[in-house]
């Protein structure tokens, strides 16, 4: 089974061909630098969740943004910028959100399948709001993602809910971009956008046994 994450599919669907084997072979051969990125943004997201489900007071997101910058000032300096960018986020989505009131449910991992394609979709909460069950991804990068990528991203988790047997409506399959202040709705039923992920897949089960790792010879990482 070909394993690829929810922004790894986005990447691989918006990028050239010379980007796309790329992106597959860093999947496919995996290095310490790729898996601390995938989870740069993990005290935002383990606060965010924290504040809804322990029902938090207003400011409760801002002073644990304020810990984060001053732990920052004595961790080393790749640590210290992720710890800053995770205050940055706090702050950011405290600003928009910080009014919300969920229930937060169990939380859920997904997956869609194409092919022998395995695409892993973790929402960040999984929540009640007003007797609606939804799922929200959070964006918190300052580089602005393209229309066209959460297009993907929505559609891809919208089927993935469908797979697990969630039963959402597209509407309750939500991605929060913080740093903008935009919330994106852009999955339909029965979408083009599904077909194309699909070809996508197909693409990637062609491509991935002709990788070869970027330290010599074919060998698959285990």
């Amino acid at each position: 089974m070909i394993r690829i994450s929810l922004k790894g599919l986005a990447k691989f669907m918006t990028s050239s061909s010379l980007t796309q084997r790329k992106t597959l072979r860093d999947y496919k051969f995996p290095e310490r630098e790729g898996e601390a990125q995938a989870t740069f943004y993990r005290e935002a997201r383990r606060f965010i969740r924290d504040f809804h489900q322990q029902g938090n007071p207003e400011g409760w997101l801002s002073k644990k943004a304020s810990e984060l910058r001053t732990l920052a000032q004595v961790r080393g300096a790749m640590s210290g910028i992720r710890l800053r960018h995770n205050s940055r986020a706090l702050v950011e989505y405290e600003q928009y959100w910080g009014a919300k009131h969920f229930q937060v449910l169990k939380s859920t991992s997904l997956a869609l399948h194409f092919h022998d394609v395995r695409i892993s979709v973790f929402p960040d909460v999984h929540v009640l709001e007003d007797e609606t069950e939804k799922i929200i991804k959070f964006e918190f990068s300052a580089d602005e993602p393209s229309d066209e990528v959460l297009k993907i991203m929505s559609q891809a988790m919208f089927e993935a809910a469908l797979e697990g047997g969630l039963g959402l409506s597209a509407k309750s399959v939500l991605i929060l971009d913080v740093p903008r202040k935009r919330l994106y709705r852009g999955a339909k039923a029965g979408s083009k956008v599904r077909r194309e992920i699909e070809a996508a897949c197909r693409t990637i089960s062609d491509i991935w046994p002709a990788l070869e790792s970027p330290r010599g010879g074919k060998q698959q990482a285990s």
